[in-house]
This record gives structure tokens, C-alpha cells and sequence, in this order.
């Protein structure tokens, strides 16, 4: 794409489109940043800029179907997505990963495994720096490890990556994307302009992902936890691919549905030829990113998890389910639909109890008593639920409090991570033996 005598209007003054509007430039074209929000800063909330332009760059948390990109598309402006963009500028090998639950997980697990083996390797889209900020900065020897949402990938016309990974999809962003069936759709995006020469990783268990296996074109590398595929799998308690064994499931960080990463990383890393020794020791010394089932303290003998990055069910049910040892369960926050009926048919037996918070607490409360599950009770604060949950820990005789809201953090908090530090300072303060409140 030549931008030169180009007008761009980047839509979103976040990270992504403040790095999209530095791009533009540094591609020789002149940028205009716009937003919807007046106070934000190095931007105007002026719609007149989009009459003059000639490209929309569009951020993540701006919707498609917005009144303002319709206009755009009307007048024959042309809409890209500021990943899509950037993978336009970038000369290095592209692996997208995408899914619901631990996108961010299998990109740092690739990026690690990369890295040990010398293979010059960027984490980059929601994790790390926007792609936009370092895409013109890579050259053909270098890899960008892309982590890819569904707001990202619904709409694109020309992304192709070398390495398309999808962990998985569950119900999830249904507001924004208005079916189970658009939902799906932007996920399929990440394969569909692919070439034959390029390759596709995904999860051969899940029934979601393998609806879109007949539209893949690129070589098929799947991971399964339940059976040998020709690619990753788990077998007698160990990760495997194609038929070798590469690390004990026992000497890793991971455990249950959680071991799809790194059956998703293993298959990339394998393809890029590095060995197995190589995997298993960066998996081995792996440690999980804040808030995704992270070991947070130790109130009263009772081990504390925080998984405030779990933010639907089956993100929940993934946690619950590599615990090791009887736990209570923490849940609940915004009220997005979630259904809990689903969750409580679907806890393993170890969970023995729940407490609960939050804007949805009755409507989880309430989808536990008809699933018959108890016992749950109800707090007021995440610090009075920490503090509950440590109490019901002692009654029932559980090893562990698992924070797994299963629900998304907007109630209370602007975002998973701030929702994650209120967590860790109410164990820190049960922990010095402080009173609640």
C-alpha cells in the first residue's frame, strides 16, 4: 500500500491508534487520529476529517457497523483494521493467533520457545507493543507473534499470515458481534487467505473450530488433548507431536484444557524446526502471565488463585478444571449474558463451594440452586468475597480459592487487570491477618 499524498483518518486514540497514525507517516502519508471522545488528547471529534481522506484505519473497540465507517464506505473510502494495516508494512514471517480463552498465553508460550531457540521472535497485537508500532521495523528474518481477538479479524479482505493458530471458540463478544454465526465468522478470518504453501494450527477437539476445517486451504497441523492427530497431542501424560514425546505434562505450569496452548505452541515451534529439547525446557520454565490462574498467596494454610482474566464460562470451567485439590470458587462481575447454568452442570467435582459478587450475583446464585450446587454464598465486595471463600475453604476442608469470575469486569472495574490488583490487595491484607473492609 502506498501512502504517499495519502490522507488516513485513524479511528481510535488508544495505543493501537496512535502506533497506526506514527505508521502512516513513517510511510510517508499524513494522519489524522479521530475519536469519539473530545477529551482525548491528539485527536479531534470533528466527522468532517472523513470527507477528506482517502483510508480509515480502524481500531479494535470501534464497531463496523458504526453510522460514521458506513458513511466512509458509501463515499468509496477504504476501512482496514489497524492489524490488517499493519501486516501490510511488516517483511517478517506473521504467525495470528486467535481463540476465546488463552490467545494471550500461546503467544507468550511461541514467543518464549522462539526466543530460546534464537529465532529472532516479537510478541505483538494485544499482547505486547500494537503491531502497527514495530510491523515496518521487522525485517524477512524476523517472526511476529500476533495475537489476533475477533475484533481484529472481523472485516479483514487481505491478512494472510504464514502461520494461522486457533486455540478454540466459545460463546463470547455476542453484543458486539450479534450472533454465535458472525462470532465464528471473524474467527474464520484468520485462515481464509492463506495459500497452500502456508500453514494452519488448530484445536481438533473443539466442534466450533473443525466446522471451519473445509475452508482451510493452507497444510492442516491439528492439536488434540484427546486423541493422536498428525500434529500435537497429549498421550500417556505427555505433550507429543507426531508420535515423539516432547515434555511431561507433570514438569509444566499447565494442567486440563489449559494444555491446549501448549499443544498450539508446540505445533508452531515444530514447524519452525526447533527441538524438542528446546520446547521443553522454555516450557518448563514458563510462567503463566498475570491474572490467568495465578498463584496470588496463602491465607490460613488455603492456597489463593487469581483468574481474573476468566471472563466467561468456559474460561472458568478451563480453570477449575486444572486445579489440583478441592477448591471454593470466587465468581461473578458484570451481567453480559453469560449462562451459569451451563457453568455449574459443567465444574468438575473438586469445586466444593462458590462465593459470589457482583452486578450478576442473584443470576448466579440462582442457576446454582437449579443445578442443584452448593454451598454458595453472597458478598458484597470482592474483599468480603476473598474473606468468605477463605472462611468456606476451612468448613468444607479445601486446599484452594480459585477468583474465577466468569464474567466480565465492567461492573466495578475498567478492566480485568484493575479488577485482578483489587483481588491481590484484599489476599494481601487477609494475609498480614488485617480485618475486612
Amino acid at each position: 500500500m502506498n501512502l504517499t499524498g495519502k490522507t488516513v483518518v485513524v479511528y481510535g486514540a488508544g495505543v493501537s491508534g496512535i502506533s497506526a497514525a506514527q505508521l502512516v507517516r513513517d510511510m510517508g502519508g499524513r494522519a489524522v487520529i479521530y475519536d469519539d471522545n473530545p477529551k482525548k488528547s491528539h485527536s479531534t471529534s470533528n466527522t468532517a476529517v472523513f470527507r477528506d481522506c482517502d483510508i480509515v484505519v480502524t481500531s479494535p473497540g470501534v464497531r463496523p457497523d458504526c453510522e460514521i465507517l458506513l458513511e466512509a464506505r458509501l463515499a468509496g473510502k477504504q476501512v482496514i483494521g489497524e492489524l490488517e494495516f499493519a501486516s501490510l508494512f511488516c517483511a517478517a514471517e506473521q504467525i495470528a493467533v486467535t481463540g476465546t480463552n488463552g490467545k494471550t498465553t500461546a503467544v507468550m508460550l511461541i514467543d518464549r520457545i522462539l526466543r530460546a531457540a534464537r529465532i529472532p521472535s516479537h510478541a505483538v497485537g494485544n499482547t505486547g507493543a500494537a503491531f502497527s508500532a514495530v510491523a515496518d521495523k521487522l525485517d524477512a528474518m524476523e517472526t511476529a507473534v500476533i495475537e489476533a481477538s475477533s475484533f481484529q479479524l472481523e472485516g479483514m479482505r487481505f491478512f494472510a499470515p504464514d502461520i494461522a493458530v486457533l486455540i478454540n471458540i466459545t460463546p463470547d463478544h455476542l453484543d458486539r458481534h450479534g450472533s454465535m454465526e458472525r462470532y465464528i465468522g471473524a474467527k474464520a478470518n484468520v485462515f481464509l487467505r492463506q495459500a497452500e504453501s502456508d500453514l494452519a494450527v488448530y484445536n481438533a477437539d473443539d466442534p466450533n473450530v473443525m466446522s471451519l476445517e473445509p475452508v482451510i486451504r493452507a497444510k492442516k497441523v491439528p492439536f488434540s488433548l484427546t486423541r493422536p492427530v498428525d500434529g500435537a497431542y497429549l498421550s500417556s501424560g505427555f505433550v507429543c507431536f507426531k508420535g515423539q514425546p516432547v515434555v511431561c505434562a507433570e514438569d509444566i505450569d499447565f494442567a486440563g484444557k489449559e494444555l491446549e496452548d501448549v499443544l498450539a505452541a508446540v505445533a508452531v515451534a515444530a514447524i519452525k524446526g526447533v527441538s524438542f529439547y528446546t520446547m521443553a525446557s522454555a516450557l518448563a520454565s514458563f510462567r503463566r502471565p498475570e491474572y490467568r490462574r495465578e498463584e496470588c498467596g496463602d491465607v490460613g494454610g488455603v492456597k489463593i488463585f487469581n483468574d481474573s482474566k476468566a471472563t466467561n464460562v468456559f474460561s472458568t470451567v478451563s480453570a477449575a478444571e486444572s486445579m489440583r485439590g478441592d477448591t471454593v470458587l470466587i465468581l461473578g462481575g458484570a451481567d453480559r449474558g453469560e449462562d451459569f447454568g451451563e457453568l455449574f452442570a459443567s465444574l468438575p467435582g473438586l469445586v466444593k463451594g462458590a462465593v459470589v459478587t457482583g452486578d450478576n450475583a442473584e443470576k448466579i446464585v440462582a442457576a446454582a440452586r437449579e443445578n442443584g450446587f452448593s454451598p454458595v454464598r453472597e458478598s458484597p465486595t470482592i474483599a468480603d468475597a476473598c474473606a468468605d471463600a477463605v472462611e468456606l475453604a476451612h468448613e468444607l476442608d479445601c486446599e484452594n480459592v480459585l477468583f474465577s469470575p466468569s464474567s466480565k469486569s465492567y461492573d466495578r472495574y475498567t478492566s480485568f487487570t484493575e479488577r485482578g490488583r483489587a483481588f491481590d490487595a484484599a489476599v494481601a491484607r487477609l494475609a498480614r491477618g488485617e480485618k475486612r473492609g
